[in-house]
């Protein structure tokens, strides 16, 4: 009806934010509820902001309140704060400080009362009261342990105040041992334990809350005591758990779907839709149900000790619930947590299986449908700053349409909460954050049509935990891609440095070529101008003295011509190393004679220079067409071979020219002292000649020495 009323409105629907720690606690909803079912009621859309108890000591909810971030940027109107649940860990000063962050909205508080805010608040007087006289006068118990909450809070000292101050007037001698918690069942749990493990004793437990309670059930039955045989058990807020839990738990009830009721009225007011109302503490009262040790029927609940609640007879069994609305409520419920486990395991089964955010956020759709949820936005923050003023919606999806916006997501203020801000056909929303370990990855909404209250949490960690899986899997084919992309840039950029390289050899190899083109011009020239030029010039010397000789011994200056034949014959002499120096510079006889012919005169000169014993081997079959790798062929045998009679103190030399079917292969070997270490580490200019003169002819010029055995040449090339 209220959505028909909507649709036929034109004025602006008005957005309320509801903060609180749980979703899926029974307390927290039922107030939530209460709140919920008068926004309907008023036009107003109400969103439930899953937070945790701020500077809580627990490792998971000791992060930050995304939510609670969330709540205070976004484009709400008012914010109702459960502040007895949220604040459990800190001071009212603390708190306060706290509400001041949001100045900017209207603000309700629940069950603490802060000055200039308006506060729903129960009145707690009467409540523990009433549960100490019964478990004293109805049941005899006397040694009582009372779980607190935590040191400080507020609503746990009242309840803790008001059980000892009646108990030492019931039981002046009674020493009640106290135990602080923090509100949870798990915690309540261990408490129990360890004071039972200390062999502390106690047939009375009194617990600030239902949950602490449900914790003691769990520890008093894993040490084999009975509830209520042994020990009587009650809590405090009677949510719906308390009534189904078995035993039956006697409990104090707040008014908690009327502390929503009335915090939404009061929001109400100052958003100017209802007319101001007083505000008043809500009783409480005392419910008397099985877990003291009273028969329970749940048609005859009293709300006082006494009355129909009779204490059960030694050996008497208690009676179960025996309305038919009670037994369907177990069906039903039994039925929805069947469903709910089977739907989750489904999807936790699919989530993991499944990397793809695509695939995942298609099934996160698939999934709401199935949990009974109309509509749900996923939206993941834009970037690692915090709070983040921008994030990106991934997911819209409702019973009829699914869009999926991926891989870049629509980009939206986060004060928005969706793209243009929620929708005003649905009443109620309920917001839960979404992180992994300590990264705030982005958040959740969902409509609050489910009917199962615990559904919310277990898919939000489910979506959380699948979400971030996704988003390292995407990290790592980004990494992959980038890594690809470098290597590809790389590639690219050592492919042109490579080219560059080669280009750079050849030009050097061109260089180096040019260099002994002009080297061996140079050489042959002046070789050709020794041999017909200065040689001419010292053989017309050599004639002249010759000439001069004859004439001096006629006219019978004997010693004259004794010098001038010296002459002569000094000329002789001189003409004939030039010549030899003229054939090394340019050696005309590989060109007329060939490189066998030319290399023997090289090794009959050098006999002639040196003592050392030369031979001269030549393979049959060894030729060279090529002028040009003959010509270098022939001035690597002539440097290795000059080195050898110069340096290597040898005894003997081998010069061989051999061949085989595809290469030719010459070599200079001696027994000499071969060539010094550092010689051969440092290099030399003849070393470095020889082998670029390899090079040129795409030859392989090796060099083998060492001290004291010789020293091999040998340059292989093909034919």
């Amino acid at each position: 009806m209220m959505q028909d009323k909507r649709k036929k409105s034109s004025q602006h629907v008005p957005t309320v934010g509801f903060l609180a720690a749980r979703f899926d606690e029974a307390y927290q909803y039922a107030v939530w509820s209460g709140a919920a079912d008068e926004a309907k009621s008023l036009g107003i859309s109400l969103v439930f902001f899953g937070g945790q108890r701020i500077s809580s000591p627990i490792g998971y909810e000791a992060l930050d309140n995304i939510a609670f971030d969330l709540a205070k940027r976004c484009d709400i109107e008012g914010l109702i704060v459960m502040s007895n649940v949220i604040g459990t860990y800190i001071s009212n000063k603390e708190q306060a400080d706290f509400l001041h962050h949001f100045h900017d909205k209207e603000l309700v508080t629940i069950g603490v009362e802060f000055k200039g805010i308006e506060a729903v608040c129960v009145d707690p007087s009467g409540g523990m009261s009433s549960i100490v006289e019964h478990l004293v006068h109805v049941h005899g118990r006397k040694r009582f342990l009372f779980l607190a909450g935590p040191k400080g809070h507020i609503e746990s000292d009242e309840r803790k105040a008001e059980f000892l101050q009646r108990l030492s007037c019931l039981l002046p001698e009674a020493k009640p041992s106290i135990v602080h918690g923090d509100f949870t069942d798990d915690d309540a749990c261990a408490r129990v334990n360890e004071f039972l493990d200390a062999g502390g004793t106690a047939d009375a437990i009194v617990a600030a809350n239902d949950q602490m309670a449900f914790g003691a059930l769990a520890s008093l039955s894993a040490h084999g005591l009975s509830v209520p045989s042994d020990v009587s058990l009650t809590g405090f807020d009677d949510t719906e758990d308390s009534r189904f839990s078995d035993p039956s738990l006697t409990t104090v009830r707040q008014p908690v779907a009327i502390l929503g009721h009335m915090a939404m009225r009061h929001m109400a007011a100052k958003l100017g839709l209802v007319p101001k109302e007083p505000s008043v503490r809500l009783p409480v009262s005392c419910i008397i149900r099985e877990s003291c040790g009273c028969r329970y029927s749940p048609d005859q609940e009293e709300t006082r000790p006494g009355g129909s609640a009779l204490p059960l007879e030694s050996g008497e069994e208690k009676l179960p619930p025996n309305t038919e609305q009670e037994c369907r409520h177990f069906v039903s419920q039994r039925l929805i947590v069947e469903k709910r486990a089977a739907i989750l395991s489904e999807i936790e089964a699919s989530l993991i299986s499944s990397f793809s955010m695509e695939d995942i956020l298609r099934e996160i759709a698939r999934s709401t449908r199935e949990l009974g949820i109309s509509s749900c936005w996923l939206s993941l923050f834009d970037s690692s700053d915090f709070p983040p003023v921008w994030s990106r919606l991934f997911l819209a999806a409702d019973k009829k349409t699914v869009r999926i916006l991926v891989p870049q997501g629509m980009c939206f203020r986060t004060a928005e909460l969706v793209p243009g801000g929620l929708p005003e056909k649905w009443d109620s929303y309920v917001c839960e954050p979404l992180c992994f370990g300590n990264d705030r990855l982005g958040y959740l909404i969902c409509t609050a049509d489910s009917t199962d209250r615990r559904m919310y949490a277990a898919l939000r960690d489910q979506v959380s935990s699948a979400i971030k899986g996704a988003m390292l899997m995407t990290a790592e084919r980004n990494k992959e891609k980038d890594l690809e992309h470098s290597v590809h840039l790389r590639t690219l950029e050592l492919s042109t440095t490579n080219s560059r390289l080669v280009e750079e050899m050849e030009r050097r190899k061109s260089l180096e070529r040019e260099l002994l083109n002009i080297s061996n011009t140079i050489m042959g020239d002046i070789g050709r101008d020794i041999h017909d030029n200065l040689c001419q010039d010292i053989a017309v010397l050599g004639i002249m003295a010759a000439v001069l000789e004859g004439k001096l011994a006629r006219l019978g200056l004997s010693a004259e011509a004794g010098e001038a034949s010296a002459i002569a014959r000094r000329s002789g002499e001189i003409a004939a190393k030039a010549k030899d120096m003229a054939r090394g510079l340019y050696p005309a006889e590989v060109e007329a004679k060939g490189i066998i012919s030319a290399i023997e005169s090289l090794v009959v000169m050098a006999r002639e220079r040196n003592e050392s014993r030369i031979r001269f081997e030549v393979t049959k079959g060894f030729f060279v067409r090529d002028s040009q790798k003959a010509l270098q062929l022939y001035r690597i045998v002539q440097e290795a071979l000059s080195n050898a009679v110069k340096y290597a103190k040898a005894s003997e030399i081998k010069v061989g020219l051999y061949a085989d079917r595809e290469d030719i292969t010459v070599e200079v070997a001696d027994n000499g002292i071969g060539i010094p270490k550092n010689a051969k580490e440092e290099g030399g200019l003849g070393f470095h000649i020889l082998k670029y003169r390899a090079s040129v002819i795409g030859g392989e010029l090796r060099i083998r020495s060492s001290g004291g055995e010789g020293t091999t040449v040998t340059c292989r090339v093909a034919r």
